[in-house]
């Protein structure tokens, strides 16, 4: 805002937060996720975001410049969260969410095919530490137990979009604003994930309702908070400290569910966050030489 000092300590605690929320906001999921199918709970978490955004209106109507690529945000965004939260049903719901934040790597490789931008040498050593933390989680002595393979190729596959779509976000910034941008994914999540969600609907409890309510608002508070602190934050620091959703998300689910994940799958993960961090902050720093 015009004539308002943000000082980065503060934008980066928005960051953290935001980050933390998205954690909390994945565990709720999970936890209504028993009894109720995953597209069902994604399709109510974006139907809380497009009301958020018709509030928004209210204020100032929104402005589409760049609808082509709105409709592609809103189709690979939709796509992403619908089966993220279809990974998150069935695996562990700290696997899922790092399989899912493996998406600062893919959009990387999205952007060196479709926009010609070259990653830094040290940007792909990263991304190789990361596949090798994901390949570690993944293959832990006792990690397929409960976890079919099946759905943890979904979870990768929630990765990929969500780096698609990110690279989307790249371009529509050049032409479009936030609350824009953030209409359109959530419009076209209800589109994608309505066949599922409502062919296969279940009439939730009082209690499930809460907890869904609790999803959709923690997701549109997390997005706006990171929405606003990426203003006066840095995105390599950024980038850093979204690394803190997994986290979140495996300390959830331990305490939640008493998921139980192998030690080298433990360390996997930690080593996947430290990839997936370090590659988000060389993939948004500028080359020395320009």
């Amino acid at each position: 805002m015009p004539g308002v000092t943000v000082k980065p300590r503060t934008a980066s605690l928005a960051v953290a937060l935001s980050a933390l929320g998205f954690g909390v906001m994945v565990v709720f999921a999970k936890r209504v996720s028993f009894r109720l199918p995953g597209p069902e709970v994604a399709w109510l978490r974006f139907l809380v975001g497009a009301l958020a955004c018709g509030l928004a209106t209210l204020r100032r109507p929104l402005a589409f410049a760049n609808k082509r690529l709105l409709v592609l945000r809103g189709l690979m965004g939709g796509s992403a969260v619908l089966v993220f939260f279809l990974a998150v049903e069935h695996l562990h719901v700290g696997v899922a969410t790092l399989l899912n934040y493996t998406a600062p790597l893919w959009a990387t490789l999205w952007a060196a095919v479709f926009l010609r931008e070259h990653p830094k040498r040290l940007t792909l050593v990263a991304m190789a530490v990361a596949f090798a933390g994901v390949v570690l989680v993944l293959t832990g002595r006792e990690a397929l137990r409960g976890m079919d393979l099946r759905w943890q190729l979904v979870g990768v596959l929630s990765g990929v979009l969500s780096g698609a779509s990110v690279a989307v976000i790249r371009e529509l910034r050049r032409t479009d604003g936030s609350w824009e941008i953030f209409a359109a994914f959530n419009l076209g999540g209800l589109v994608v994930c309505a066949p599922q969600a409502l062919g296969q609907w279940v009439s939730p409890t009082p209690f499930e309702w809460s907890l869904l309510v609790l999803v959709g608002l923690l997701s549109v508070g997390a997005q706006l908070a990171l929405t606003w602190a990426l203003r006066y934050a840095t995105t390599a620091g950024s980038g850093v400290l979204m690394q803190l959703t997994p986290v979140a998300a495996f300390v959830g689910g331990a305490l939640a569910f008493g998921d139980t994940i192998p030690l080298q799958s433990l360390v996997g993960a930690g080593i996947a966050v430290v990839g997936v961090g370090w590659g988000a902050y060389l993939g948004s720093v500028p080359d020395e030489d320009g």
